[in-house]
């Protein structure tokens, strides 16, 4: 009889050491740093992020889609302020294909823009970007537009907008009365022939400055035909700076605003304004100005920037009432010069300041006899210094530009400065003037104002 064989004890150990090395091996391939749960979820984490993404550009592109069938044509009986179709030339088509850091995104071919287009109530089309609203005027008396929804169609149907702003009995702003809320600009039409530089025959040097216009600002220009510029100079109740600047009690029991060592202040956080009512931005060095304008906005539809030179000439071109020689413009008797006794600068509204030019400090100007107005005021401290909705463009302060006069090197740079101030007289600094300074340079009387490019 033979005898049955049977697994011995060595065996059966050797077996389960075997299993649970085994074991642990297909444990770690599991659960290890590279296993295979780990690779999984690592995977599904990039799925979902990669998906997440994709979800991201479509909301974006969802969001800048015109459904063309369901806008209105703009006609000359469309009501201001409505939504019409986008011309063709203000679209885009997107490429079947985006690039991302993971690949490849494949999307439909789509029809994007940055802007959405506004009946201005006579039959004129205007691209409005996205993240601002129309306020009232028209192509010909000058659309203004705001980045606060509370402004949307404020003031449709005018030609002539108003400020929008309430003050109290000091001359300080009322935001909770004020009937419009946020930093206003204003369109200025213009085709892209006719986007150049002008010589009005009023200029420190003829052959002083530069007479060329940057092709990359012409693009937009062409694309839109014309560009939005701020429609007061640019103001600072919405920045920080370093140094005093405030409002206070003068030892005449009047009001004083002591601003010390303006001229080295540094701005510590915040962006400018474009509203009425405010402290202009005054002593701006060139670098400041470009800085600041540049800071106000920079999203996916617009950039802000300083204005440049052809800006300024198509600006002027746009308020002139004599288009064959200029002569309102070359004598501004509506802006704030400190021989001109025409406006009525009412009291209340806006604040007066005459400037010591040597440390910047300013106090109530004269006004009991409604004449003398030396001095800084507050922008939009007058409706008699309003053209086509654009206020103190004439005086009240030198406005930068980014002009270039000349450059000798790098550390001498001269830029042209526009519009005259409150220190000059506007017989020979009217507001299409043409001055220089340079880039280092500060003073009492020099500002700037900020323009839209639209992308």
């Amino acid at each position: 009889m033979r005898k049955q064989k049977g697994i011995t004890l060595i065996a059966l150990v050797i077996t389960i050491i075997v299993l649970l090395i085994l074991a642990g091996i297909s444990l770690a391939i599991l659960t290890g740093e590279n296993g295979i749960l780990a690779k999984a979820q690592l995977a599904k984490k990039q799925s979902d992020q990669k998906q997440e993404e994709e979800n991201n550009i479509l909301k974006q592109y969802e969001k800048l889609l015109e459904v063309e069938e369901e806008l209105p044509d703009n006609t000359k009986d469309t009501e201001a302020g409505t939504i019409v179709k986008l011309p063709n030339n203000w679209l885009t088509t997107t490429p079947n294909e985006i690039s991302t850091k993971d690949g490849n995104i494949v999307i439909p071919s789509k029809k994007i823009a940055n802007v959405y287009a506004i009946s201005d109530g006579a039959g004129n089309t205007v691209p409005v970007p996205y993240d601002f609203y129309y306020v009232g005027g028209t192509v010909e008396s000058g659309v203004v537009i705001s980045d606060k929804p509370e402004d949307k169609n404020r003031y449709k149907g005018l030609e002539d907008v108003p400020d929008g702003v309430s003050y109290n009995s000091d001359g300080t702003v009322n935001k909770e009365n004020s009937e419009l809320k946020g930093n206003q600009f204003v369109w200025i039409p213009c085709e892209a022939k006719n986007y150049v530089k002008t010589n009005f025959g009023s200029q420190f040097n003829i052959t002083g400055w530069d007479t060329s216009t940057n092709i990359a600002e012409l693009l937009p220009v062409k694309k839109y035909s014309g560009f939005y510029v701020g429609r007061y100079e640019a103001g600072t109740s919405e920045v920080i700076l370093e140094g005093n600047v405030k409002w206070e009690n003068g030892s005449s029991g009047g009001d004083m605003w002591q601003n010390e060592n303006f001229s080295s202040s540094k701005v510590i956080e915040g962006k400018i304004t474009s509203k009425a009512g405010e402290i202009p931005y005054y002593h701006a060095d060139y670098t400041t100005a470009v800085e600041m304008s540049e800071n106000m906005y920079s999203t996916e539809y617009v950039q802000s920037g300083l204005i440049t030179g052809t800006m300024w000439d198509v600006m002027m071109n746009f308020i002139t009432t004599d288009k064959s020689n200029y002569s309102d413009l070359k004598n501004s008797p509506w802006g704030n010069y400190n021989n001109n006794t025409s406006i009525n600068y009412t009291a209340g509204r806006g604040r007066y300041m005459l400037v010591n030019s040597s440390n910047g400090t300013t106090s109530n100007a004269v006004v009991s006899d409604n004449s003398y107005h030396y001095g800084i005021r507050t922008t939009a401290s007058s409706e008699g210094a309003k053209r086509k909705n654009l206020y103190d463009v004439a005086g009240n302060l030198w406005e930068r530009t980014q002009e270039m006069c000349y450059k000798t090197d790098d550390s001498n740079i001269i830029f042209d400065i526009r519009g005259g101030s409150f220190g000059n007289n506007a017989n020979t600094a009217p507001v299409c003037h043409r001055e220089y300074s340079y880039t280092f340079q500060t003073n009492t009387s020099m500002g700037f104002r900020p323009v839209l490019y639209i992308n």
